[in-house]
């Protein structure tokens, strides 16, 4: 990677993989990438596929996030697609694909998500991520709460179902930190009542469905 980036959010990333990550340390992709990016086998225990970068420059990949457990902590990806199958398959241990974008702070350039199942428990979260000009086409939003995610000129389509998004990753008035959201177009969504716009969430920055008017909810 080039320098250091703006969206680290007043962290510098560790050198190495700390130490106290624990068992697989040694699993994590780092350094640039390009192309094909292999997960590890599956975990006896779980039966998904490890899949973890670290301070990685990610280009050009697809990723496919069938039967993965991923993490990702001060990477970067740029023009990359994540893709997963139309419906969620449990491994033989019980275990749906799952994990996080953003377990450290990790930053997303045009990248199209294709029906990637955004869930708290037994799917895949936004977290500490940043997203700028990506795509994200017929994902499921089942169960999903955007704490501290920055979206900026994001493009959203198919239905939007089960998810909360905040305009401040803590309570604003205790100093949480204002999420960068602006330019983002739901013009293509399907809203339904289960989707929610907490703390201060700017819905005037965005593009909506015509005749649909979000109501920012009391956090």
């Amino acid at each position: 990677m080039t320098g250091e980036p703006d969206w680290w959010r007043g962290e510098q990333p560790p050198e190495s993989v700390p130490a106290d990550w624990g068992i697989g340390r040694d699993e994590w992709l780092t350094g640039e990438l390009n192309g094909e990016v292999e997960a590890y086998p599956p975990d006896a225990d779980t039966g998904l596929r490890s899949l973890k970068f670290f301070r990685a420059d990610v280009r050009n990949s697809e990723i496919w996030l069938n039967d993965v457990s991923l993490s990702s902590a001060w990477s970067e990806f740029s023009d990359c697609r994540f893709r997963q199958r139309v419906r969620p398959i449990l491994t033989e241990h019980g275990f749906a694909a799952q994990g996080s974008f953003g377990n450290g702070p990790s930053i997303y350039r045009g990248c199209t998500f294709e029906r990637v199942r955004f869930k708290g428990l037994g799917g895949f979260s936004m977290m500490n991520a940043r997203f700028e000009d990506c795509t994200f086409v017929n994902c499921r939003w089942e169960g999903h709460f955007a704490h501290a995610a920055d979206l900026i000129n994001c493009t959203f389509s198919g239905r939007m179902n089960g998810c909360v998004w905040f305009g401040h990753s803590g309570n604003p008035e205790r100093g949480g930190r204002r999420n960068v959201i602006r330019g983002n177009d739901f013009t293509q969504v399907v809203m339904t009542h289960n989707v929610g716009w907490r703390n201060g969430f700017p819905v005037s920055d965005q593009l909506w469905p015509e005749g649909h008017r979000p109501r920012v909810d009391v956090p």
